[in-house]
């Protein structure tokens, strides 16, 4: 599907909260868009199934589909926060780790304050493993990496399982579920909404 500027700005405001839900209006007004446009833009999103409206006329996003699109607005979100100048070593810090790890399977990710803070009192940062027994190694690979920036880094490192555990709990105050509407993916986004619709089914 074709998405023009005002559909990317509504997708990647779903894309950074998977799991809420906003009327027209609410989206107009965080978007400071005009409602006509913002209607005409969600649309064709209804239309293709990537953002879905209840009885209630509550929209929100169906993560379910067209993991290729939301990974490239998943992108476009990333794009902007490296952009920032006070960002450059963070940019660093990811090219260094996606040029470094020996994995193909994997997901990088900022979540916490850093999403929403212009002062974030520090870096959580989540790698997302796809086996157990290589969590103590990726601990520490990432550990030493982070060591090579002076920036307040706080990294954790799971595996898939641990994920599908924990989307599993919904109800539950966990890292993954605390991700789903707090989060900037650095790398892995399709991968990314396939593990959400795995463990969230």
């Amino acid at each position: 599907m074709y998405l023009n500027k005002s559909t990317i700005k509504i997708l990647q405001l779903f894309a950074g909260h998977i799991t809420e839900s906003y009327t027209l209006r609410e989206v107009a007004r965080i978007l400071n868009m005009n409602v006509s446009l913002a209607h005409r833009a969600i649309q064709p999103l209804v239309e293709y199934s990537l953002v879905q409206m209840d009885k209630h006329k509550n929209l929100s996003l169906i993560y379910k589909n067209y993991h290729e699109t939301l990974a490239f607005v998943e992108s476009l979100r990333r794009d902007e926060l490296l952009s920032k100048g006070k960002y450059k070593d963070l940019k660093l810090f990811t090219q260094d780790i996606i040029n470094k790890i020996k994995e193909d399977n994997f997901v990088l990710l900022l979540f916490g304050s850093i999403v929403e803070s212009d002062k974030p009192r520090d870096i959580d940062i989540l790698l997302i493993v796809d086996n157990s027994n290589k969590v103590e190694f990726h601990e520490k690979f990432l550990h030493n990496l982070t060591s090579n920036y002076d920036l307040p880094f706080e990294e954790r490192v799971v595996s898939f399982e641990s994920v599908y555990e924990m989307f599993a709990k919904r109800d539950e105050l966990n890292i993954m579920n605390e991700i789903l509407n707090k989060h900037i993916v650095l790398y892995g986004g399709e991968l990314f909404y396939r593990l959400i619709q795995r463990g969230r089914t």
